[in-house]
């Protein structure tokens, strides 16, 4: 028999139900923490898990050593006012040390360990301690202790539930980054309080650090609100499922950026598209000057058939994109117009591809921007998909945010050459961008060739840069020696393609 005083058991089973729902509540925020500087890859979260499961071990280690030192809840609610005052740290100063641990890294895989465990390792070991604590607390006759223990787990694991399902479902898609934190603040602060009830004045201490605490979570709730008015330029900001967006405008031109990786832009005076790369997607008119129908993958601002249409004035257009954000952050600052010419759909880009069987004259795909691309539109298999949803001469446009130098841009270039036969690369004026062609019949073509049919288009349409200027800027890419990586759907390590490209030069289209 245990000899420590009775608890409420209301009081006592939502101190473990909030501290597992704050735990994995912490970790899915963890990703948009750290997605911003170092992407959304496999690196990313294989270290938060990492991290988190290391947090619990030492928490349910040290928890029952203290537990069994000092059996009694207001032990608990020192702990817990610990963990709230780190959280405390986490809402003010969070971000902030993560672009300063991601700079000095060089936004490697080894900062995101870092970054996690710095940011999220000291509350989670906290938090953790509350398990080994509950069963000790709660266990007064050793007769009934895996009954107790398993009542205790499953509580906690049904508040790790909630807080995934809450955090991902309702939190994100509603409210800031800063808001989240300072309601897991604020219900860190407001269970230690919980546990420390009975005792207030012997644990003064720890009840005014809780008190403090929880504050702190109600103004940092109500900064978070509207928080992006605060800069003259940004217009918008939304946290979302899949990235942080962000609308800027600077000298008559918005900009779309996610995980600050900028995405695409527009002048406001004439609508058109302000980064060049945006405008070398017309140099699929090279190949096939007769589009009429269009398929973007990654919508960005939704400009593609916009410009386009200088040319083709009854171009159909339909944008994928896998955030629900995107088309109606497109729509309100960015003009763009949905209609029977325009159409929009919300789903991944591979899986629209699978479920349709209508084809395109021209598919162009501006996924691969920023540290995290989607593993599964990069491969033979997606390019064959592609080529099936292909009209006669159709012809795929791929943007890439690196030269042909960069590990990434050269195992793309090979794929699609593998699966089209052959594929042309295009050096985008003024960045460090790539656009690369390939199309359902062949395309190899004495350079001059090509810019003489660049100037011939450009006597009937009117393009800034002109198509020829497209045209001269196509590179010469030989796939003999050193031909690239052959990416396919059971081995495509983009992401790690992409870090070695970093060190070589830079990935984000910022011109």
């Amino acid at each position: 028999m245990t000899t420590h005083k009775p608890i409420s058991a209301t009081r006592f089973y939502s101190i473990v139900t909030a501290t597992g729902a704050v735990i994995m509540a912490l970790e899915i925020l963890s990703s948009r923490v750290l997605a911003p500087f170092f992407g959304n890859s496999v690196y990313v979260w294989g270290s938060i898990i990492s991290v988190f499961l290391a947090a619990l071990s030492i928490g349910y280690f040290w928890g029952g050593r203290l537990a069994d030192r000092e059996p009694r809840l207001a032990l608990l609610g020192r702990l817990l006012a610990v963990a709230a005052a780190f959280l405390v740290l986490l809402l003010a100063f969070g971000v902030r040390l993560a672009g300063a641990v991601a700079e000095a890294t060089g936004y490697s895989p080894a900062g995101t360990l870092v970054v996690t465990t710095l940011l999220f390792g000291p509350p989670s070991v906290l938090l953790a301690t509350v398990s080994p604590f509950a069963i000790r607390l709660a266990t007064r006759d050793l007769a009934y202790l895996g009954d107790t223990a398993g009542k205790l787990f499953a509580l906690s694991t049904a508040g790790s539930l909630f807080g995934t399902l809450a955090c991902t479902f309702l939190l994100i898609p509603y409210l800031e980054l800063r808001q989240i934190f300072g309601l897991l603040l604020l219900a860190t602060a407001g269970t230690a309080v919980v546990a420390l009830l009975g005792e207030l004045r012997r644990e003064r201490l720890a009840a005014i650090a809780a008190s403090l605490a929880a504050l702190a979570a109600l103004t940092g709730f109500v900064g978070g609100a509207g928080s992006a008015g605060r800069d003259s330029g940004t217009l918008f900001t939304q946290l979302t499922a899949y990235q942080a967006l962000e609308v800027t405008e600077k000298d008559g031109i918005r900009f779309l950026r996610g995980d600050r990786a900028l995405q695409s832009s527009l002048r406001v005076d004439d609508l058109q598209p302000a980064l060049t790369y945006q405008r070398w997607q017309a140099a699929a008119l090279l190949l096939n000057p007769e589009i009429d129908s269009l398929l973007v993958l990654g919508m960005g601002a939704g400009t593609t058939d916009r410009y386009l249409r200088q040319a083709r004035p009854d171009l159909s257009a339909d944008y994928v994109d896998i955030d629900p954000a995107i088309p109606e952050i497109a729509q309100r600052f960015f003009f763009f117009q949905p209609g029977p010419l325009a159409r929009t759909h919300v789903i991944d880009a591979r899986r629209f591809l699978t479920g349709t069987e209508q084809r395109w004259d021209y598919i162009y795909s501006d996924t691969y921007i920023g540290m995290a691309v989607p593993f599964h539109l990069t491969t033979a298999e997606f390019f064959d998909l592609v080529e099936r949803r292909l009209n006669p001469g159709g012809v795929l446009g791929i943007n890439l945010a690196a030269g042909m130098d960069a590990p990434f841009a050269r195992a793309i270039f090979r794929t699609v050459a593998d699966r089209f036969g052959d594929a042309l690369a295009f050096a985008v004026g003024g960045s460090s961008n790539t656009l690369v062609l390939a199309s359902t019949r062949p395309t190899l073509m004495p350079r001059e060739k090509l810019i003489e049919r660049g100037r011939e288009l450009d006597r009937q349409w009117v393009f800034d840069p002109p198509l020829a200027r497209l045209a001269a800027s196509r590179l010469e890419v030989s796939l003999e020696g050193d031909e690239g990586l052959l990416l396919t759907d059971a081995y495509a390590p983009a992401n790690h393609l992409l870090l070695i490209g970093r060190a070589e030069m830079p990935q984000s289209p910022t011109q």
